[in-house]
């Protein structure tokens, strides 16, 4: 097979000290675009026809290649998929020009250059000249707008599967002590936070809920600019400041990372408050010289996604699809966000939080978005609010340590009574909770357990006041984590 038809005009290779050997896992070649094209056109080109190739030819030649920035002087493992979206875009803002006027190309003809494009970085990734940066790209989707639309609705899944979340789970909680991305992806994926407030995140906004033993929070009150690691307060609107309860086998974990970098600040004699410490640093903590102050940027956690999401099995088409969605509004989102990673696993932790029975207006307040009940305030998020939701997200498989019998007990008893009442309660467990509710606000209720040993029974009686109605409920829960299994 001939090479491309390919103008010398563009270089094939261009050569630096700085750009030899290997560099992250990638060799680090001299070859350009155009170079890389040459290369690989045999693999490429291998199904084109004559007349197929003739003109393919044509667009690397008149089209693409005069759209890349600094051709001549930037080798194939510089370019990211930024670059690859600014071809599209001067091509597209550009067009072509048809007998003196000037034309706009197609939807399908700007599929097909982003095709060519992908083609050279893909082969080129394959042989590790590059990062496989456009893996779960649009890039990789060569469809249109309907064909993409009908593939959304019908095959696109937007929550991750169970079998999924036990591979995420199992790489992000592999240790304390990896890489400060992974850990990011985790509070993204336990928590529900964007990219920029899981950058943002310090240790010193951890802490536990006075008077609620093992109730921990994370405080969300700042997050990283886009594209920096600089810090800025709040986030993308005035309701992303709130506390979110932490699952209990996340806070353990990340109590356990705090020790980690706690004793690597003693060992070293740094001076620097731990509190400050953001919990996703830039590095790893299996060596003391570890960067721990140093802070993430957004991008670098995004990246990070990719290879973790590979390595999931969470296929690239489903990113794809859904990037497309972002950017043409073609789906109804109710969580709005310009970031792949942040939406899909933002969406996964609402979908665990709606399975919980959480309410509304609670899960608008976890995500950080405006509250649409009236009568429901921000501030109305206090320590007690907060562990009742703590108690209600317990019961999400993974991230909680086994879940308890006696949350998932296949009894739920309700009923009304006036007078004294005996309740016969059995339980495997050795632990029960009751709730027992009296319809006025100040009638009195006198609680004793009778039990045959009462030297073995403890029990605790909490105060408070609820507006409470009877209700029919299905409990779902013990399906639910069952589903999950160990």
């Amino acid at each position: 097979m001939r090479r491309p038809l390919i103008s010398d005009q563009w270089a094939r290779e261009y050569h630096s000290d700085e750009q030899t050997g290997i560099r992250n896992g990638v060799m680090i070649t001299p070859l350009t675009f155009c170079g890389t094209l040459e290369e690989f056109y045999k693999v490429i080109a291998r199904f084109w026809k004559d007349t197929t190739r003739k003109k393919y030819d044509r667009d690397y030649n008149n089209v693409i290649l005069p759209h890349i920035d600094n051709h001549n002087t930037k080798i194939i493992s510089s370019y990211t998929k930024e670059d690859c979206e600014e071809m599209l875009r001067r091509i597209q803002e550009d067009g072509y020009d048809n007998k003196g006027v000037k034309c706009e190309y197609s939807e399908n003809a700007i599929n097909h250059f982003k095709y060519l494009i992908y083609s050279v970085f893909f082969h080129a990734a394959n042989a590790g000249y590059c990062d496989r940066f456009l893996w779960g790209t649009k890039f990789e989707l060569n469809f249109g707008r309907e064909t993409i639309a009908v593939r959304s609705k019908t095959q696109i899944k937007r929550s991750l599967s169970i079998d999924q979340e036990k591979a995420l789970i199992s790489i992000l909680m592999e240790s304390p002590k990896v890489n400060g991305k992974r850990i990011a992806l985790l509070l993204m994926f336990a928590l529900g936070l964007r990219d920029g407030e899981a950058c943002g995140l310090d240790f010193g906004e951890i802490y536990e809920l006075p008077y609620y033993s093992g109730c921990y929070v994370a405080v969300i009150k700042q997050s990283t600019i886009p594209n920096t690691s600089i810090l800025q307060s709040s986030g993308k609107t005035w309701n992303t400041g709130r506390r979110i309860p932490i699952p209990g086998r996340v806070a353990a974990f990340l109590l356990e990372r705090k020790a980690i970098v706690t004793e690597i600040i003693e060992k070293n004699g740094l001076e620097v408050d731990i509190n400050r410490i953001p919990v996703a640093a830039a590095c790893a903590l299996y060596d003391d010289s570890a960067e721990i102050g140093k802070r993430l940027k957004a991008d670098d956690v995004t990246e990070e996604a990719k290879k973790v999401f590979r390595q999931a099995g969470i296929a690239s088409e489903v990113l794809a699809t859904l990037e497309i969605e972002m950017e043409e509004e073609n789906a109804r989102l109710e969580i709005s966000e310009s970031n792949v990673t942040a939406y899909l696993l933002r969406r996964n932790f609402a979908t665990h939080l709606k399975i919980l029975g959480v309410d509304y207006p609670d899960i608008q307040y976890l995500l950080g978005h405006c509250i649409d009940d009236p009568y429901i305030n921000r501030p109305d998020y206090t320590d007690s609010k907060l562990h009742q939701l703590s108690e209600r997200m317990a019961n999400r498989p993974l991230v909680n340590d086994k879940i308890d019998e006696r949350i998932t007990l296949p009894v739920f008893y309700e009923e009304r009574f006036s007078g004294n009442k005996t309740i016969q309660i059995e339980s495997s467990a050795g632990c029960v909770r009751a709730r027992i509710y009296a319809l006025e606000k100040y009638d009195k209720l006198k609680i004793k357990p009778i039990t045959n040993d009462p030297e073995e029974v403890e029990y605790t009686v909490r105060e408070g006041y609820k507006s409470y109605e009877m209700r029919r409920t299905i409990d779902i829960l013990k399906k639910y984590t069952g589903d999950y299994g160990d």
